[in-house]
């Protein structure tokens, strides 16, 4: 039995760990950043990825303030690894698949996900499904061009972890 609490995203409604999420409170009809998730008040949970943070940005019902996305969004910058640099040194490697075509022919070897933070919400949910569907571990990460980059391409949208092993280090 797992006795780690669970939460909703607000943003794209995945249930995670509490600890993977950001906890916002409503406190007399104002929305605050709750970094120590110890406020006394009703508690509203975002994933902690820059995509979720932008989509909650556009939120009509939940206002944040400017400082608290900011904040968000610099604790998500310092938490994550430096995924480029890690794909760079595997770019050769027989463990990496990149691009939506190639990337969903290898879907049942596939065991992480990095996808492109610019991709389009069409592609966006169309791959979350698909790692949903296959139990994937995702994480929206760097631009297009950022990840096109490392293959030199223009861009690539995505990029696939076939390695159990690697998959493990870059989720751990």
């Amino acid at each position: 039995m797992n006795s780690t609490p669970t939460r909703t995203c607000l943003v794209c409604k995945e249930k995670k760990d509490k600890a993977e999420l950001f906890r916002i409170v409503e406190i007399d009809g104002q929305y605050m950043f709750d970094v120590n998730q110890t406020m006394q008040a009703r508690g509203t949970y975002v994933c902690k990825t820059h995509e979720c943070i932008k989509r909650l940005s556009k939120n009509k019902k939940v206002n944040l303030s400017n400082e608290d996305l900011y904040k968000m969004s610099i604790t998500v910058k310092k938490a994550q690894k430096d995924y480029l640099s890690l794909l760079e040194t595997m770019k050769r490697s027989e463990f990496l698949s990149f691009g939506i075509n190639m990337v969903t022919e290898d879907i049942k070897r596939i065991h992480f996900l990095i996808i492109a933070e610019d991709i389009s919400e069409k592609n966006d949910k169309r791959i979350m499904r698909l790692a949903q569907e296959n139990k994937i571990k995702i994480i929206h990460y760097g631009s297009k061009a950022q990840l096109g980059a490392i293959f030199d391409k223009p861009e690539v949208n995505l990029i696939g972890i076939k390695s159990k092993k690697v998959a493990r280090g870059m989720t751990e």
